[in-house]
């Protein structure tokens, strides 16, 4: 398993208040997650998720760019696995 392409997830936005950063942080892991499970990725759990953040001072905002790491195993398996880490799937509780 350890010879496939790990691909890269994530965006770029904005945040207004920053107490809501972790919140927010979390939040937006979560949809990317979800949504690379929607297309047969899961985390790669030994890589950390990526969260970069930078305060515009003239808007009185965050930009930040958040990124996840997947490693492709198919629509099923992705539902079935947490993730891949320390060369194996893991498998979720649910």
């Amino acid at each position: 398993m350890n010879n496939r392409k790990i691909k890269t997830f994530g965006f770029d936005g904005l945040i207004k208040d920053d107490a809501s950063i972790p919140r927010m942080r979390a939040q937006y892991e979560s949809m990317i997650v979800h949504s690379m499970r929607m297309s047969g990725y899961v985390p790669v759990l030994d890589l950390d998720s990526q969260f970069h953040l930078e305060y515009d001072n003239d808007k009185d905002q965050y930009r930040f760019q958040i990124y996840v790491h997947g490693m492709f195993v198919g629509k099923k398996k992705a539902l079935q696995y947490e993730g891949f880490a320390g060369q194996r799937l893991l498998p979720r509780d649910h």
